[in-house]
């Protein structure tokens, strides 16, 4: 008489990761080399901005800069002042696809390539790098410990209405889909100043950041740093933002 077979009991489904949430995907593909980057042979004065402190603010891992040059902000504006027709509808990603939803994200937008040669894009980028520096010197273990990166991907200049905004919580790494999985920091310089409301509003840090022209925020690009816009009911907000991607 044969033995009988011993029944195996199926382990129950819980998605990749060891049963952790996480489903297993195939290796993303490697981010694309980054495209030589325009500057510009000129110096910027670069000073800390101080962050909103009190009890409950955790501003740890952000970095505040202020550009002094206020040029560099007004020469991006009248880029579109004098051709607005370069400006898109903002979008939102969703299931893969990128839409247009006002009601998440009312915006106005141009995409900078990071090897664009007209001067105001030359200039923003070398005062960038200014305030990076002064980021990476506080937080040394942000470049000293981790793999090369840089401005690899499009840099968004962005114009929002009155009532406009980034409306909803979102962070700049989500998936493994490139550009947004190599996103290593965040970057964001207010072109303008803005009175009523339209801040931006950091979730677990606690704080919310107004916006003065020159101003440039770095910060890590993870959900730890969920962030939204504050829309101002009554004036515009125009700014600058992208990511620094490994390489």
């Amino acid at each position: 008489m044969l033995a009988a077979k011993k029944q195996l009991k199926k382990k129950p489904s819980g998605g990749g990761g060891g049963g952790f949430g996480a489903v297993a995907t195939k290796p993303a593909p490697p981010p694309a080399a980054p495209p030589p980057l325009a500057t510009v042979d000129e110096f910027f004065a670069i000073t800390d901005h101080a962050l909103p402190s009190g009890e409950g603010v955790n501003t740890m891992f952000m970095g505040a800069f202020m550009i002094e040059d206020q040029t560099v902000c007004d020469d991006l504006i009248a880029l579109f002042e004098e051709d607005p027709d370069l400006l898109n509808p903002g979008v939102v990603g969703r299931n893969g696809r990128a839409v247009i939803d006002p009601t998440s994200k009312e915006s106005m937008e141009y995409s900078f390539q990071p090897d664009d040669k007209r001067l105001p894009w030359r200039r923003y980028v070398t005062a960038l790098q200014a305030c990076t520096r002064k980021y990476v010197e506080r937080y040394p273990y942000s470049a000293n410990h981790v793999s090369a990166w840089g401005l690899s991907s499009t840099t968004n200049y962005q114009y929002y209405p009155p009532g406009g905004g980034y409306k909803i919580y979102h962070t700049e790494r989500n998936g493994r889909m490139e550009p947004g999985a190599s996103r290593h920091l965040v970057f964001m310089t207010y072109l303008n100043d803005v009175t009523d409301e339209g801040g931006t509003q950091f979730l677990h840090q606690n704080v919310t950041v107004t916006p003065r022209k020159g101003l440039t925020l770095v910060w890590p690009s993870d959900w730890t740093f969920m962030h939204r816009g504050v829309p101002s009911p009554t004036q515009e907000k125009r700014i600058m933002t992208g990511w620094f991607n490994f390489s």
